[in-house]
């Protein structure tokens, strides 16, 4: 009866890692870039980079990086780092916890979507959460997907399940984007 049990644990933990994130699209691996995954050809997104991440960023042909994560020193640091590299730096310091301020996500999306800075790479810590509503919207307004789309492919990515005020965000931003369709058609 053991034996049965470990097998079935061992045929669980391996479709686990099977359905991880990023199975369905180009999931390139680079160890100074963890996590990191291209959208489509004008974005790309990750985690934080690692020592030596900035530089293969440029050698990948990315001209801009919006970081999200906290405004500090580490950010100053990669600040520096992306320019010694080339690239744009915009550090946009979204809340761990909740929504995302409407200000800050359309200052972000105006950034993504100017072609000057495109190709875009987008991180926060993990390249889950933050990262995670960032790129939904960003399949809301570009791509035309659906809540339901856009928070399904953000689970593939990592974001949590108890970040409620980020998929509500995503949910809500969907519902506004909608009704502004549908009165300016």
């Amino acid at each position: 009866m053991r034996i049965k049990a470990s097998r079935i644990f061992a045929v669980g933990a391996l479709l686990t890692l099977l359905s991880a994130p990023g199975l369905t699209q180009d999931n390139t691996r680079y160890k100074e870039l963890p996590n990191f995954h291209r959208v489509d050809d004008l974005v790309y997104r990750g985690a934080q980079p690692k020592s030596g991440g900035l530089d293969l960023l440029r050698q990948l042909g990315i001209k801009t990086v919006v970081n999200l994560r906290d405004d500090d020193a580490r950010a100053k640091q990669e600040e520096a780092g992306a320019r010694m590299a080339g690239l744009q730096y915009f550090n946009f310091p979204f809340e761990r916890w909740g929504r995302p301020q409407d200000k800050e996500m359309e200052q972000v999306l105006a950034i993504i979507n100017n072609p000057a800075n495109q190709p875009v790479f987008v991180h926060c810590q993990h390249g889950a959460d933050r990262t995670g509503v960032v790129i939904a919207v960003y399949r809301i307004t570009h791509d035309g997907w659906t809540s339901e789309q856009a928070k399904a492919e953000a689970k593939r990515f990592g974001l949590k399940p108890w970040q409620l005020g980020m998929r509500d965000y995503i949910h809500d931003f969907y519902k506004r984007q909608t009704l502004t369709s549908q009165r300016n058609p």
